[in-house]
């Protein structure tokens, strides 16, 4: 009698930890409007179940547990992060989800995203691709031939373990130097983030795939434009550093005008997604894991400015570009100009543009 007494309560103490208690778990698309979600989470409806569609393979989680996390909770709890940068226990909270689901649902999402970037964020190659970017360049200010503005930002991340002093930027806080590509419509057309915060914007751009495409293809009369930061090329081109004549007074004001699309582009992508911004704080990841994170928030940049939606009132950081990598002192042949070629093909447009207005 004695032995099956033990017995049942062994049955019932192992039923009891084996029991699982699971939170109620929340997903916004059951309940909110567009409007609301756009807000919180910074995509509509229509375009959050387009990702959960095309992420489905890489998120769907290979388990017999019944209780698994949807896709749809997943991308949102991402999406959430995003927007916001907000502390994973209050992210995990809204959602009704576990703090580490929350770590693995940014992780899963962002790889899924960084995967597809090749989809989303294209520089353009085809003489029409580019003769419609030239075209909605020089409607902004008459500087012609432009297929992009290029720059670099600082994504301030959390101090890293392994060679952190390559990090400290030279306004004194630790950062990936991001270099990117937008349009006239500040669609991203290009992204390279694998740089610390101490590298600078040249060497980027000597390192990048755009930089050796143009040497080596030399379309003419198709020019980049960058700051004084950049070194000036027949395909990049810079401000003069001292202005003499009226023509090249023209020429900079023109050539400052197309290019702020991109420091513009910058206070968008930052200004909504707030885990990218400065009054964020930091990235609170490693740099490989924050690396995956800035990628997936430009291809969701993309989505969101081809879909046109709205960018709701999450400050106005629109047009910050305090936190962009310009160096105002550095000549502006940083780089060297290619023999004089560069300096040839930007006297030739003062030229036969800017001295004739």
């Amino acid at each position: 009698m004695a032995l099956y007494a033990h017995i049942q309560n062994r049955r019932i103490q192992n039923y009891r930890r084996h029991f699982r208690i699971f939170r109620d778990r929340r997903n916004p698309l059951d309940h909110m409007e567009d409007d609301e979600l756009i807000r919180k989470y910074r995509l509509d409806r229509a375009s959050i179940f387009a990702l959960c569609q095309e992420l489905q393979g890489p998120l769907e989680r290979q388990t017999l547990r019944n209780r698994s996390l949807p896709v749809s909770l997943q991308l949102v709890t991402a999406l959430r992060f995003y927007a916001t940068g907000s502390f994973q226990s209050v992210i995990a909270d809204s959602h009704g989800i576990a703090i580490p689901s929350v770590s693995r649902c940014v992780n899963a999402v962002s790889t899924a995203l960084t995967e597809c970037m090749g989809e989303y964020i294209v520089f353009p190659i085809s003489r029409e691709e580019q003769q419609n970017i030239k075209q909605t360049f020089y409607e902004v200010d008459g500087f012609p031939n432009i297929i992009g503005a290029v720059d670099g930002t600082f994504i301030p991340v959390k101090a890293p373990s392994l060679e952190e002093h390559l990090y400290v930027t030279r306004k004194g806080f630790h950062a990936l130097n991001v270099q990117a590509i937008c349009d006239a419509n500040n669609v991203f057309l290009n992204l390279v983030v694998r740089f610390p915060g101490s590298t600078h914007d040249a060497f980027i751009w000597n390192s990048s795939n755009v930089s050796r495409f143009l040497e080596e293809q030399r379309i003419p009369s198709t020019w980049l434009l960058g700051d004084s930061a950049y070194p000036l090329k027949p395909y990049l081109l810079t401000p003069f550093r001292n202005p003499v004549t009226p023509g090249e007074r023209r020429y900079n004001t023109a050539h400052k005008r197309s290019r702020c699309t991109i420091e513009r582009t910058f206070g968008i992508w930052k200004s909504r997604f707030r885990c990218l911004h400065k009054s964020g704080g930091h990235l609170m990841y490693t740099p490989f894991k924050c690396i995956r994170i800035i990628c997936a928030t430009g291809v969701l940049h993309n989505i969101c400015v081809r879909k046109r939606i709205p960018l709701a009132d999450y400050g106005n950081d629109a047009n910050d570009s305090d936190d962009s990598d310009d160096d105002e002192n550095d000549g502006d042949e940083v780089g060297g100009d290619n023999g004089g070629d560069g300096r040839q093909t930007r006297d030739r447009l003062v030229h036969n543009v800017f001295d004739r207005n």
